[in-house]
């Protein structure tokens, strides 16, 4: 094919991609006639689990804890990352976090095993956390301000 070609198809499907869309926003009307609350609008992802680790051991850990999570919580209400920061001398050391607070640190040691055992250990960690976080949550003074805000 030559490149020419190529660069047209792309050029033409782009542009009625572009006129499509630009047909479908005008369609709609503006925003600021709506008298619904844009915060009501707008929808959260729950229950994902965020792998950020870096090695083979941190990915070991991650697929063994999100098993164990999906097998007991089928539909959760927090999202958690997985972090890992690999050392020279010991393996790794490996985080679950929600919301940038440590519910469970721990070094890992090279070893499916191991990575299983720490797994079961952050899980049970992570369940107390729910509890604990969703209760607070229930029972927050939120007189002054309401859920968002604070």
């Amino acid at each position: 094919m030559n490149i020419k070609y190529i660069s047209i198809v792309f050029f033409t499907s782009f542009i009625s991609f572009a006129s499509d869309n630009k047909a479908s926003l005008e369609s709609k009307a503006p925003l600021e006639n709506n008298s619904v609350n844009e915060v009501d609008d707008l929808i959260e992802l729950d229950g994902l689990i965020i792998d950020r680790t870096l090695t083979r051991l941190g990915r070991d850990f991650y697929f063994s804890f999100s098993m164990k999570m999906n097998a007991r919580y089928e539909d959760i209400d927090v999202n958690l990352t997985i972090k890992e920061r690999p050392t020279a001398l010991s393996g790794s050391i490996i985080g679950v976090y929600h919301f940038d607070k440590v519910i469970y640190r721990s070094a890992l040691s090279p070893g499916q095993r191991q990575a299983d055992e720490k797994a079961e250990q952050a899980l049970e960690a992570v369940n107390k956390y729910i509890v604990k976080w969703q209760t607070e949550k229930l029972f927050k003074d939120t007189f002054d301000l309401d859920y968002p805000e604070i």
